[in-house]
């Protein structure tokens, strides 16, 4: 939804796939100029992966400025 990407779980049967998968999906999200990926959860196995908390004010005027009104 404009330059922001909502995830959900991931999972695998295969030692490590989700983060291969998560690395692939990112690299397109950055071709698409996607600047914030949403988690919905705070995990370590995010947080390893680059992800950070940040305070629900900034997520909240990143996400009015990151997608065009009406969407």
């Amino acid at each position: 939804m404009g330059k922001v990407f909502f995830g959900e779980s991931m999972f695998s049967m295969v030692s490590n796939a989700s983060k291969y998968a998560f690395i692939k999906w990112v690299e397109l999200l950055q071709q698409e100029d996607t600047t914030l990926i949403d988690c919905q959860v705070y995990t370590e196995h995010l947080e390893s992966l680059g992800a950070r908390m940040i305070p629900r004010t900034d997520f909240i005027m990143q996400l009015q400025r990151l997608i065009p009104a009406g969407l």
